[in-house]
C-alpha cells in the first residue's frame, strides 16, 4: 500500500521554494482574511526551519504584527515590508484590468 503525505507536509515542502512561498502568500494577502494571512506566514516560517530558528527581533516584530493583525484585521505595511524581508521576499506591485 502507498504511503501518503499529508497536505499540511506538502504545503510546507512546496513552501521551502521562495516563489512558492511568495505565491502563496499574494494570494492569502489579496483574500484578506487576518487568520488565514497569520497562517500563511506560519506556514513560510515553519518551511525556513521554524521561529526559533529567526532572530528575536523578528520574533518580536512577528509578534507585534500578528497582535495588530488579530486586534483590528489590518497589516501595518513597514511592518509586513520587514517581515517579508526577512523571509526572503519582498512586496512588489501589478497592473490589474481596468
Amino acid at each position: 500500500m502507498p504511503k501518503t503525505i499529508s497536505y499540511h507536509t506538502e504545503l510546507i515542502e512546496s513552501l521551502k521554494e521562495p516563489s512558492e512561498a511568495a505565491l502563496y502568500l499574494e494570494v492569502v494577502l489579496e483574500e484578506g482574511d487576518p487568520k488565514m494571512i497569520k497562517k500563511a506566514f506560519f506556514n513560510i516560517i515553519e518551511a525556513q526551519g521554524g521561529i526559533s530558528d529567526f532572530s528575536e527581533s523578528f520574533q518580536e516584530k512577528f509578534d507585534r504584527f500578528d497582535r495588530k493583525l488579530q486586534e483590528t484585521g489590518e497589516i501595518e505595511f513597514k511592518l509586513l515590508q520587514t517581515l517579508l524581508e526577512s523571509l526572503g521576499l519582498k512586496v512588489g506591485l501589478m497592473v490589474t484590468a481596468s
